[in-house]
């Protein structure tokens, strides 16, 4: 089943332009992988700039280049998929191997996070969630705006039913919460423009309790 929810045209013109942060390409090229229709979206865009660099002159490649990029290559073991998370190579070659990747549990929620990508330090970074079968991830506000996509399994946000490959977005200052499919549970990939998420209720007080004592 294809994708029904689909990321704005602007996102994929500044992946087809270069001009996308790191977490963002990486949430683009993972839902591309799900969608032929963003997929052919991408070659309209793209198709001004191939046509400039089509009239431009040819410049020589250097002999000795390929043997260079073949030789760098080599030295990295391809990416290891991982089970229940449906990345594409492309991306996974590009994050840090699964055993690196720092869990953290909400409490009582059935939900975990782990930040896979940070772009510099208090910038956007990129995010697996993982939500247990039936479970809610609770009710939090977005200081920043957030983007997002379903790996696997389905959710439950804001009155639409979201499933594998399905973009999601929610601006900042937004609140809402999720809840999984109560078979398959959800994996989703997630890309926060701040990270300062603020949980709901006593989660919320607990949050904002331990981030006192850590300064």
């Amino acid at each position: 089943m294809k994708p029904v929810n689909h990321p704005p045209s602007e996102r994929l013109l500044a992946y087809a332009t270069g001009t996308a942060d790191v977490p963002l390409r990486l949430l683009l090229e993972t839902h591309l992988s799900f969608c032929p229709d963003c997929g052919r979206e991408l070659g309209r865009l793209a198709e001004p700039g191939g046509t400039v660099l089509e009239a431009m002159p040819e410049a020589p490649v250097p002999s000795a280049l390929f043997d260079r990029i073949w030789a760098e290559a080599s030295q990295h073991e391809p990416p290891r998929p991982v089970e229940g998370v449906p990345l594409p190579p492309s991306v996974l070659a590009e994050l840090p191997p699964p055993e690196r990747w720092n869990w953290h549990s909400v409490l009582g929620s059935g939900s975990r996070t782990a930040r896979l990508v940070r772009e510099a330090p208090g910038g956007c970074g990129l995010f697996l969630v993982q939500i247990q079968p039936g479970a809610r991830f609770p009710r939090h506000a977005h200081q920043g705006g957030e983007e997002g996509m379903v790996l696997a399994g389905g959710v439950w946000d804001r009155g639409r039913f979201l499933e594998a490959g399905d973009w999601n977005s929610a601006p900042a200052g937004s609140t809402h919460e999720l809840i999984a499919d109560p078979k398959e549970g959800c994996w989703a990939l997630v890309r926060e423009e701040c990270e300062d998420v603020r949980l709901s209720g006593w989660r919320g007080v607990l949050q904002r309790a331990a981030s006192l004592l850590s300064h």
